[in-house]
Formats: C-alpha cells, sequence, structure tokens
C-alpha cells in the first residue's frame, strides 16, 4: 500500500482507475479499492470500449459488474472513431479517461503497468536508438500524454515494480477471472514480439530490471537539475507569446533535451520533435556563429543579444498552442521534476 500512498496520497478529488478488463488492471482495481478503503478515499474506474473488437462491451459489462461488487462507482467510456492502429486508440482511450476524470474532480489516474512492461518498452527503445534517458522506461509519476484534454491530470502506477505473474496471483487469490485481449498474442506488434522474447529469456529480464533501477535513479536526478534550472533560467514573456531563455554553460545533451521539451509545449505538441533534429539546432544554437532562426516540430527559435527565443509558429493555431496552457504545462512539468523523491 504504500506505492498507493506515495503515488497518490496528494491526488484531489476521486482517483481514477483504468481497468481494461485484463489481468494487469483488474489486480490493480483490488489493491486499489484495499487501499481506498483503508484511506477513505474516493475511486472510480473506467474501461474504454475502442468499438474495435465485438467481445469489448462484453467485457466492459463484466468490469462494471466487478466494480458494483466493489462499490466502486465506474464507467464505460466509448470511442466512436475506431482506426487500426493501436497509437490511435490509446490516444484516444488517454483523452476520453482525462477529460472524464477533470468532470468529477479528480487528478490522477492509475494506470495497471508492470515490470514486464517495463522490459518491453526497454527492448523496444534501445531498438530505436534511445538515450540513457529513455532507456530508464515508464516513470511511476507522469504527465498525461494527450493535450489538451490531459491538462492537469497526473498518470501514477503503482504495481510498477510488480511482475505480471505476481498480478496473478492476487487475482487467483480473491477467485476472480481476467480476460486476455487477442492482439497481446498477435505478432504483428513489435511489443507482443519483444514481451515472446524476455518469455524465452528470464535472464534478460533480470538484466534490464537491474540496469533500470540504476538508470531511474539517474533519471530523477537528472529532471531535478532540469526543474531547477528551467525556474531560474527559462522566463515567460506572456506579452509576446514566447519563451527566453540562455544555454550558456549547459552540457550538450541536457541542453539538447531542454529545447526539445520546450519546443513540445510552446507548440503545444504531444510529442518532441525528432533528435535528429534536434541536435543540429542545438549546436547552432550554443556556437558562436551568425543564426537567422529556425523552424522545428510547431516553433520558431531565434537568437537575440545571448538569449533564445521559442514561440508558436503563425500556423499553429487553437487551444493546443494558447501561451497560457504553455505556462501551465511548463509550470506542470518543474513541480514534478523538482517534486521527486
Amino acid at each position: 500500500m504504500n506505492a498507493f500512498d506515495r503515488l497518490c496520497g496528494s491526488a484531489i478529488g476521486p482517483v481514477g482507475i483504468a481497468v481494461s478488463g485484463g489481468g494487469d488492471s483488474l489486480a490493480l482495481l483490488l489493491l486499489a479499492q484495499k487501499w481506498a478503503r483503508a484511506k477513505g478515499r474516493h475511486l472510480i474506474a473506467f474501461t474504454v470500449d475502442h468499438r474495435l473488437r465485438p467481445e469489448a462491451a462484453e467485457e466492459a459489462a463484466g468490469v462494471a459488474a466487478l466494480c458494483g461488487r466493489l462499490h466502486i462507482p465506474h464507467q464505460t467510456l466509448v470511442w466512436n472513431r475506431p482506426a487500426g492502429k493501436q497509437a490511435a486508440a490509446r490516444r484516444a482511450r488517454h483523452a476520453l479517461m482525462a477529460t472524464e476524470l477533470k468532470a468529477r474532480g479528480g487528478t490522477h489516474l492509475m494506470l495497471g503497468h508492470t515490470e514486464d512492461d517495463q522490459c518491453e518498452t526497454f527492448l523496444m527503445r534501445a531498438r530505436q536508438g534511445s538515450t540513457w534517458y529513455g532507456l530508464a522506461g515508464m516513470q511511476p509519476v507522469s504527465l498525461s500524454p494527450v493535450w489538451p484534454e490531459g491538462q492537469g491530470i497526473l498518470l501514477a502506477r503503482p504495481v510498477l515494480g510488480y511482475s505480471r505473474e505476481a498480478l496473478r496471483h492476487v487475482l487467483l487469490e480473491a477467485g476472480q477471472y481476467w480476460v486476455d485481449d487477442p492482439s497481446n498474442a498477435n505478432p504483428v506488434y513489435e511489443r507482443v514480439r519483444v514481451r515472446a522474447l524476455l518469455a524465452r529469456h528470464p535472464r534478460l529480464k533480470r538484466g534490464i530490471l537491474a540496469s533500470q533501477a540504476r538508470l531511474q535513479q539517474l533519471r530523477r536526478l537528472e529532471e531535478r537539475a532540469m526543474g531547477r534550472w528551467i525556474e531560474h533560467n527559462v522566463k515567460a514573456n506572456a506579452e509576446a507569446g514566447r519563451f527566453e531563455i540562455s544555454l550558456g554553460g549547459l552540457p550538450l545533451e541536457r541542453a539538447e533535451r531542454l529545447i526539445s521539451l520546450l519546443i513540445q509545449i510552446i507548440a503545444g505538441r504531444e510529442v518532441p520533435p525528432r533528435r535528429d533534429g534536434v541536435q543540429p539546432l542545438v549546436a547552432h544554437l550554443v556556437s558562436e556563429h551568425r543564426f537567422d532562426g529556425a523552424t522545428l516540430g510547431g516553433a520558431l527559435i531565434y537568437r537575440k543579444s545571448g538569449l533564445i527565443q521559442l514561440s508558436a509558429e503563425p500556423a499553429v493555431t487553437g487551444p493546443e498552442a494558447d501561451f497560457g496552457r504553455a505556462e501551465a504545462r511548463l509550470g506542470a512539468i518543474m513541480a514534478l521534476y523538482c517534486g521527486q523523491t
């Protein structure tokens, strides 16, 4: 229960739980119910029906029935714009749950990610050429990945340090059955192939987890340093609608990470610009050579009198490019980074 206290103890309003009907999320539901009952907290469970499988509605009804027995409010959210890509479904899922949770005054949404998910993420990111920062994997607490629907929502992963097998034991002891999404066995998806690889090589999993534990520590230190640097070196010029910063004295890798983050925020994007675009940009920004400005990831970047100015491109309009939202998003990131223990 310590993980629930640490990650969700400061939550405002009801704490949301994403429950698909699979083993990981159902085990999370049972554990969260015990925590909430002991702490006097209110929960609300969400199940998203993507309308991609005919069985999904029945599975959502099964989750609703279980929540009824546990006295936990439940809502099934339906996505009416189905698509075949997992990325689109993931975005829709997060947007629906964030919107409903905010409407009820909630700030924290629990997810049932496990250490097995961490290992899979490590191998997938390694194949993509990720730096050590990305290989650290998912964080116990992070900002919602969707924008602007997810503004103000934190994702909490209380069972991130436990295996999928351990969560199955929780369900078996409670006499609770779960469903397996057929896509979890479809080798067309990279994560499924990686999962099969890890099942064949248990020593590989142990090695990855040991490495990730160290990388997680380094990442927490790096993010605290980044949060402090942002607090003292990033000026929000609301009148001009831009951020103003100086990169003097920053290590190159950290400068790249910060510029990438600020571009993502000022442009209102859900993902940062590609690293192969950020690296040459930062090399120009920290050099003494003439720099006439650039555009990247929906942002305009200029250097004037030693200060770097970042603003949204004129073509980027709408709530996702609102500077007030950008300031709020930056503040949430600083709070998250500086509040880590």
